[in-house]
């Protein structure tokens, strides 16, 4: 039987990520491939942070959570240019459409 995007595809279950989660602290710079964790719930703990995205590719996606008390987040892409800062406390979704990082949601 072919593949026809006639009907929807359904997920009877939920879906477990593998390594899908990662919490750490920081204590450089952060650069994720696209084997990362999906949801990152990351620490500054003592100073502000880039977190370097990987290479664009259509389909890929991170949570990122800036889980310190003071610091920020500093998202990048794989060109070093900023998509978003995540201050303390607050957790976004970056997405890739193949040929560039976008800011989804930041709360």
């Amino acid at each position: 039987m072919a593949y026809n995007n006639d009907a929807p595809f359904r997920v009877r279950k939920h879906i477990q990520l593998i390594n899908g989660v990662n919490v750490d602290t920081l204590i450089a710079d952060a650069t994720l491939t696209v084997a990362s964790s999906t949801f990152q719930i990351l620490d500054g703990g003592a100073a502000d942070y880039d977190v370097n995205l990987p290479a664009e590719e259509d389909g890929i996606y991170f949570w990122i959570t800036n889980a310190g008390a003071t610091n920020n987040l500093v998202v990048k892409d794989d060109a070093a240019a900023t998509i978003a800062t995540v201050a303390a406390g607050e957790g976004a979704l970056f997405v890739c459409n193949g040929t560039a990082w976008k800011l989804v949601i930041k709360a």
